[in-house]
């Protein structure tokens, strides 16, 4: 049976089921271990992308979990359990950016990419001469900007969703990504 203020809300549940997180927000750690190892993986890729220093990014996703756990009561179920999951880890990362306000951001944009058995040297080198060219182009962007970006092309999230978790409107963040296309568009020439 679902919780009273989530009953009918289809997205709020996000590819887990209803009992599970109605069982995590009444308080059951098993039920919450499972919205970790369910949520970990994208909150931890998209932390990645956002910030250089891999023991900064692991803090962020545990620091994540911990403020997910204590407000689990606050979840109402207006948005998904993955939207405001990243919602709080977005916040999360803007703290450690005060935080570090002096250190450069180095984003990690991709997993190293494995060149298939069919490709040559000239492709691996090429393909990752490639990535490195996106990563820097990609730390150029202001965070609004890199984050929209990110989390629509990469997390696949719609503009609805990416504005819950960075505070902004649907429009706004159209924009924003709009902006990061066509700056990442100039800078990557080259490639085309």
């Amino acid at each position: 049976m679902a919780l009273p203020h989530t009953q009918g809300l289809t997205e709020a549940r996000d590819g887990l089921d209803t009992a599970t997180v109605d069982a995590a927000i009444l308080g059951d750690r098993e039920a919450f271990e499972s919205l970790v190892h369910y949520y970990g993986p994208a909150l931890h890729r998209y932390a990645r992308r956002m910030l250089a220093d891999e023991g900064d990014i692991l803090e962020v996703v545990q620091d994540t979990f911990v403020a997910a756990w204590r407000r689990l009561d606050s979840f109402r179920g207006e948005s998904s359990m993955r939207t405001w999951l990243f919602a709080i880890c977005s916040r999360k990362i803007v703290d450690s950016y005060r935080i570090k306000r002096a250190q450069p951001i180095d984003d990690k944009l991709l997993d190293p990419l494995v060149p298939s058995p069919e490709a040559g040297p000239f492709d691996t080198t090429s393909n990752a001469a490639f990535l490195e060219a996106l990563e820097e182009a990609l730390g150029e962007l202001p965070y609004r900007q890199r984050a929209a970006w990110t989390l629509r092309e990469v997390e696949m999230l719609t503009f609805v969703q990416i504005g819950k978790i960075l505070r902004l409107t649907p429009d706004a963040v159209r924009g924003h990504h709009h902006r990061a296309r066509a700056n990442l568009s100039e800078r990557m020439t080259r490639w085309r």
